[in-house]
């Protein structure tokens, strides 16, 4: 398997799971149990890059983003991953200035989309992951609907992922007013599955939490970024 690069810190939170999930999945029966996936992580400044995406700076934030990049190739990554949903606006741009190989978050849940014959989701997120054309775009081109929350609904998660789910902090009343955005949602516009499009959503949320598929982005990315590194 070659080395996996990460770019984490966006947020520490979901980069922990994300490490975790590639050393889990990455294990089959009968392998040494010490046997782990080569990763390396670089953790950025959260901070500069919401300043720079609230701004409006979008060539500043690629060029950002870019850099880390380079910095994971030349410390000897193979394949390259964002890990948050939010910084995929950027992957055309970003992906036209490295020479890293990235695994896309976006393509990699409509493929698990497809795979579980889904055709109307509701899109949870950060509001400019929520706001974004890359979900209605890549679902769209494969036949699918995209649904997102209403303005004061897209206005809470986007609150609460950076004010409370970055940090960790989860409680009751975020859990149920989460259910309850999803379960509007499912009775009103017919959905059969929630994209959890926040890596951080998944401490709320969970398979068996709703009567839909939940498409858990993080794990996904975790299984398409093995398979790269797999095959590269």
């Amino acid at each position: 398997m070659k080395t996996i690069g990460l770019v984490g810190g966006m947020t520490p939170e979901s980069t922990g799971i994300y490490y975790k999930l590639l050393i889990q999945s990455a294990r089959k029966p009968g392998d040494d149990p010490l046997q782990n996936p080569e990763i390396i992580i670089y953790s950025i400044n959260l901070t500069e890059i919401v300043r720079l995406q609230r701004e409006g700076e979008r060539q500043e934030v690629v060029e950002y983003l870019t850099t880390v990049l380079e910095r994971l190739r030349g410390a000897g990554a193979d394949v390259g991953a964002l890990t948050a949903n939010t910084p995929h606006t950027y992957l055309e741009e970003i992906r036209a200035k490295t020479s890293l190989p990235l695994v896309s978050i976006v393509t990699a849940t409509r493929d698990a989309a497809v795979d579980r014959g889904v055709r109307r989701v509701l899109l949870l997120g950060t509001g400019m992951t929520m706001e974004a054309e890359m979900y209605p775009r890549a679902f769209g081109g494969a036949g699918m609907e995209i649904v997102t929350p209403g303005d004061g609904d897209r206005e809470f998660l986007d609150h609460t992922i950076y004010g409370e789910l970055a940090l960790g902090k989860v409680t009751t009343e975020v859990r149920q007013r989460i259910l309850e955005i999803c379960g509007n949602h499912i009775r009103e516009d017919r959905i059969d599955a929630v994209i959890l499009g926040c890596t951080e959503l998944p401490l709320v949320i969970k398979s068996g939490d709703l009567p839909v598929q939940v498409l858990d982005t993080t794990k996904i990315h975790v299984a398409a970024i093995l398979a790269a590194a797999a095959d590269a």
